[in-house]
């Protein structure tokens, strides 16, 4: 199956795997795009977390965009948010090609664990997420699905 990963200064990573899409390619998902299933896995110091994660083709390719056009200013913040809202992920592009990526990862279960994370990145690093996710766009298309 497909993924991307943001990699990061001393071996820090977040990585998203899908693991199961749903409806592709005849149905599209009201988040836009093609629900998935994926495992999430990040590593920041000295603190790893994997997960199971709900999100949709739609809401990465949103990212895409976001995260693509950051890089070619050198400037701005792209985001991920999965629709049932246990992601929360941005990346902050600062000077001299520094990237900043941050954010928070949670359950809504009985004990509603949260995971706050961060790990310092540069532009070099985020050039492989974006031919990653270009990979991705190109086969499960933008917030329509394949319909044009």
């Amino acid at each position: 199956m497909e993924e991307f990963s943001i990699k990061g200064e001393n071996g820090n990573y977040l990585k998203i795997t899908f693991q199961e899409i749903f409806g592709f390619p005849e149905k599209t998902c009201h988040w836009g795009g093609y629900e998935l299933r994926a495992t999430l896995e990040i590593k920041s110091g000295d603190f790893t977390a994997k997960s199971s994660l709900y999100t949709s083709t739609g809401e990465i390719y949103e990212f895409y965009t976001m995260l693509r056009d950051c890089n070619e200013r050198l400037s701005g913040l792209a985001s991920l948010e999965n629709f049932e809202g246990e992601l929360k992920l941005s990346i902050q592009f600062t000077n001299l090609g520094q990237v900043n990526v941050s954010g928070s990862l949670s359950k809504v279960d009985a004990l509603h664990n949260e995971l706050n994370f961060e790990l310092n990145s540069d532009q070099s690093y985020i050039t492989g997420t974006i031919d990653e996710l270009k990979k991705i766009v190109a086969k499960y298309g933008g917030m329509s699905g394949l319909k044009s």
